[in-house]
């Protein structure tokens, strides 16, 4: 390879070292910050779950949203990025969602006739490209902050099962453990049970790092027996029918912020790898260049030694 050509790429391989470098520290900081937003809403999670447990036990007969029913058709919520750059995190998820629905990759599934609804560009334009119905889909909702931000897609999910067009709901997202591992995960969203909450509440931090110090204190929280006396106005039945759909709600704006994290921490650890393999080809083209380089120096030497005459 010519050493001008060598220079060139020497200076091609920098340039997208400095972007990758870029990405992964504006990725670190999105996912540190998508985390933030989980830690501050798990107080209010816990508390409407206790509240729940106190609820259940005041009613004869269980709400809608709590019912078992028959099931007919149930809506799989597929949740994926808008950007790639992000290592197998999308693949993994839609690879996941293809499972259920083809192979009854879940037991407790079987053979289900299913509804997509798809978060994320990535999701949409897989199922369009194979032909697949999509119910509805949803875009550009990364990087959420409250739960009212995700509420189109709570209220969607909702009001299908309320109204009959599903009767089960299942999520397929990226369940965020540590910074370095993320893993494709399937949970049933409706109908909806204590347990169920219980555990979605109980994975919102991470199995390690800063915000797991606080996993411990609030595990404790949730075990603690609900000793509290309330007086429900106008009823405990319908307290709970308006209660369940807020922890729905709140469910489904956990699921989001899970992905979102997982996304911003796969595409950081996607960039540190390419920063890695920038510095590691930048290496062996600077070795390459300095070997031609000298390379070209010993030519031109050998040639003045040999053009030069003896004198007589």
């Amino acid at each position: 390879m010519a050493i001008k050509a060598i220079k060139q790429r020497i200076k091609s391989v920098k340039n997208t070292a400095q972007i990758t470098k870029a990405m992964e520290v504006v990725s670190a900081t999105k996912m540190r910050r998508s985390q933030g937003f989980a830690l501050r809403a798990r107080p209010y999670a816990i508390a409407a779950l206790e509240m729940l447990k106190n609820l259940l036990s005041r009613v004869p007969q269980l709400p809608p949203l709590l019912t078992a029913r028959e099931v007919k058709r149930a809506a799989l919520l597929v949740v994926t990025s808008d950007k790639g750059l992000a290592g197998a995190f999308n693949a993994n998820v839609l690879r996941k969602a293809e499972t259920l629905m083809y192979a009854g990759g879940n037991a407790d599934l079987g053979e289900k006739s299913f509804v997509l609804i798809t978060v994320g560009k990535k999701a949409r334009d897989y199922f369009e490209r194979r032909g697949m119905p999509i119910d509805r889909s949803f875009l550009s909702f990364g990087d959420y902050r409250t739960p009212q931000e995700t509420l189109p897609i709570a209220d969607h999910v909702l009001n299908g099962f309320s109204f009959g067009q599903w009767d089960e709901v299942y999520a397929v997202y990226t369940r965020f453990r540590t910074t370095l591992l993320q893993e494709a995960t399937v949970r049933k969203i409706l109908p909806a049970s204590k347990e169920g909450l219980e555990e979605a509440v109980g994975e919102i931090l991470p199995e390690r790092g800063r915000f797991a110090e606080s996993k411990i204190k609030n595990k404790k929280l949730m075990d603690v027996p609900y000793n509290y006396e309330y007086t429900f106005e106008p009823s405990a039945e319908e307290v709970l029918n308006m209660l369940l759909p807020h922890l729905t709600r709140t469910h489904i704006h956990h699921i989001i912020l899970e992905s979102n994290a997982s996304e911003h921490s796969a595409r950081m650890v996607a960039m540190k790898n390419a920063s890695d393999n920038a510095s590691e080809l930048i290496d062996e083209l600077t070795l390459a260049y300095n070997k031609s380089r000298q390379a070209g120096i010993t030519k031109e030497l050998i040639e003045i030694a040999a053009g030069a005459t003896p004198e007589e």
